[in-house]
């Protein structure tokens, strides 16, 4: 009794105005909104990293004259995300071979008289394919992971002075159809690993990839096993086609994503998808639907609910544009707009 007494009275130095005498109102009903119908959106940015560092790490022993021909003629998938895109981007080419001093991690020019491209590169992808048609007259005791060691460390302020840059994204990517060979002497693979990690403070700053033989003896099982862990691109040598795997080792580098990560769970049908591009512009976007084998046949999108997150299958959406991914959520938080970086 004391205790309500004091309640009492502390209300009544509150509320002096109110009359505790008189009659209360009926007790209000919650008016509450069904979470389950609730909407969410995510507002995602898709960023690029300012600065990017782009090293080929090219196997040129004697077996490997198509495979730099299938490079150079492909290359201008690659180069379709960098010209024209504003990035300041370094991309140079070694080879696999540390018997021969004036390779030996060392940026090749290929007679082009450059070590690398830039911005400012005339005929960027021209001076590439120079840099990239190596031969194959090298070493057969290939050793890319030996060779991007010493072109990124011990050749970092000497011969390839200028190269790399401690501000930008570091992308290597190696080719060859043999295994890497390097000696432990030099670096193991768990120390590479351990090295090419710490190159970077964020894991987005730094990507790994190969195109490899898959399988066998001559398996490239070295050079997957730092792409599993560092974070890439894994391509068998032996495709015919090699403009998807040119396209997607540009997105990667480049920075440009096409999965985006949602921040809450979904009810998956009721996913919409739309960019507001750069120019003010908001596109619409379907899921995509496919046949019976799993091809696809139209559509735009997927949803991914193992990694809750939208990927678009063609379509890239420009620098700067904003992804909108308007759901209704599936769990018990409610959440209004949310604006993130692509991941």
């Amino acid at each position: 009794m004391r205790r309500n007494l004091v309640m009492v009275l502390a209300l009544v130095g509150c509320k002096s105005e109110v009359d505790l005498l008189q009659e209360l109102p009926d007790v209000a009903i919650p008016n509450q909104v069904d979470i389950e119908d609730t909407e969410h959106t995510d507002a995602i940015v898709q960023v690029t990293t300012p600065r990017v560092d782009v090293l080929w790490t090219i196997d040129n022993s004697c077996s490997m004259s198509n495979e730099q021909d299938e490079l150079a003629d492909n290359f201008p998938f690659f180069m379709d995300y960098f010209e024209g895109s504003g990035l300041d981007f370094h991309v140079g080419v070694v080879s696999t071979d540390l018997d021969n001093p004036n390779q030996r991690g060392k940026l090749q020019t290929g007679g082009s008289g450059y070590k690398y491209i830039d911005i400012d590169t005339a005929s960027p992808i021209t001076v590439f394919q120079m840099m990239a048609t190596l031969g194959t007259f090298g070493s057969g005791t290939e050793k890319g992971l030996g060779a991007s060691f010493l072109a990124l460390e011990e050749n970092r302020d000497t011969f390839n002075a200028g190269f790399y840059r401690d501000e930008a994204s570091i992308n290597t990517i190696v080719i060859s159809d043999e295994r890497d060979q390097t000696q432990t002497s030099l670096i193991t693979q768990p120390e590479y690993i351990d090295w090419y990690d710490g190159l970077k403070r964020e894991t987005d700053m730094r990507s790994f990839s190969c195109i490899v033989t898959m399988s066998g003896f001559d398996a490239g099982t070295a050079y997957m096993g730092v792409t599993n862990q560092i974070g890439g691109i894994i391509w068998d040598i032996q495709s015919e086609d090699w403009s998807d795997v040119l396209e997607r080792l540009g997105i990667q580098a480049s920075g440009l994503k096409r999965e985006y990560f949602l921040s809450q769970l979904p009810v998956e049908s009721t996913i919409q998808v739309n960019v507001e591009d750069v120019t003010g512009a908001l596109l619409e976007f379907s899921p995509a639907e496919f046949d019976d084998t799993g091809a696809w046949v139209s559509g735009d999108y997927t949803y991914n609910p193992t990694r809750n997150s939208v990927s678009f299958i063609t379509y890239i959406p420009n620098a700067l544009s904003t992804i909108l991914i308007t759901y209704t959520l599936e769990s018990k938080l409610q959440g209004g707009d949310t604006v993130v970086e692509a991941q």
